[in-house]
C-alpha cells in the first residue's frame, strides 16, 4: 500500500509540472524588462554547476513577472538586453522575444 501512495505523488507531481508548464506556453503579452539579476553557480550545497540569469519584467497590463534562463542561453537569445527594452511573449513560446 506505501508503494502505491509514493507511485500516485510522482504521477501527481509530474501533471503539475506538465499542466504548469502548458500554462505558461499559452499565455501571450507584451512588457518592458525592469531589472536583470545574474545569479552565479555558486550554491549553498555545490550542485549548481550553470550560471542562471533572472529577467524581471512589467506587462503593458501592470502585472509583474520574471522568468530565470540560463546564462549561455540568454546571451544567445536575448544579445544587448538592458532594463527598458520591450519583450513579447506569443502563444507556443517557451521564452518572450526582444521586440524590435
Amino acid at each position: 500500500m506505501h508503494v502505491f501512495f509514493v507511485i500516485f505523488a510522482i504521477i501527481a507531481a509530474v501533471a503539475a509540472i506538465a499542466l504548469h508548464h502548458s500554462y505558461k506556453k499559452q499565455t501571450t503579452w507584451r512588457g518592458t524588462v525592469t531589472r536583470i539579476v545574474e545569479k552565479p553557480a555558486a550554491g549553498i550545497d555545490g550542485l549548481d554547476t550553470k550560471d542562471y540569469v533572472d529577467v524581471h519584467y512589467e506587462t503593458d497590463e501592470g502585472k509583474r513577472g520574471k522568468f530565470r534562463i540560463f546564462r549561455k542561453k540568454f546571451e544567445v537569445l536575448y544579445p544587448n538586453l538592458k532594463a527598458g527594452d520591450r519583450l513579447v511573449k506569443e502563444t507556443g513560446e517557451v521564452f518572450p522575444r526582444k521586440d524590435a
